[in-house]
């Protein structure tokens, strides 16, 4: 199994053509909820369910993004090395750090105008926890947002263009098939 080191085979090093089946499933269940929460976002207090949703949806992107540090981690030597260029290299770390941060930051931005415009929130008959800001954050969470959805469309684009034009396996490598 090739989960803590490459696989030894003969005189040569095994690299893994393809990034460990939970780490390609928690890649495509984060693209699920971050439209999920781009697509249901207005005013969650004022929209009932799809508010709700949105919110959940928010919570549920932290949650995966605690999970893909902690699975990077533990399979940090059972990931693809993809033959980039220095510059390529360089640009592919940068808008994933910059997705990262993304995750972390427009969620938590958003919960403090949630707690900023609301006492109190209902998600699905749960009271959220309120923390008592005096100012609103709503202009910097949509800033976020969409944000998080360039850098996500950026990285989309690369994997179609590593596919179309260099025809490499970069796209494949993160294929759930």
């Amino acid at each position: 199994m090739q989960t803590f080191t490459s696989i030894f085979v003969g005189k040569e090093f095994y690299m893994p053509q393809k990034y460990p089946k939970p780490m390609i499933y928690l890649h495509w269940l984060t693209l699920l909820f971050v439209l999920t929460a781009y697509f249901t976002g207005d005013y969650p207090p004022g929209d009932g369910v799809v508010g709700e949703i949105h919110v959940l949806s928010g919570i549920i992107i932290v949650i995966l993004l605690l999970l893909r540090i902690v699975l990077r981690m533990f399979y940090r030597n059972a990931q693809p090395e993809h033959n980039l260029s220095r510059l390529q290299h360089i640009a592919a770390h940068s808008v994933q750090m910059l997705l990262y941060i993304c995750m972390a930051l427009t969620p938590v931005v958003g919960y403090l105008t949630l707690t900023a415009d609301v006492d109190d929130f209902m998600l699905f008959s749960w009271n959220l926890p309120y923390y008592s800001v005096d100012f609103s954050l709503g202009k910097a969470h949509k800033w976020l947002a969409n944000s998080f959805i360039a850098l996500a469309g950026m990285h989309a684009a690369a994997a179609l263009f590593h596919h179309i034009v260099l025809k490499d396996n970069v796209l494949k490598s993160m294929s759930p098939h």
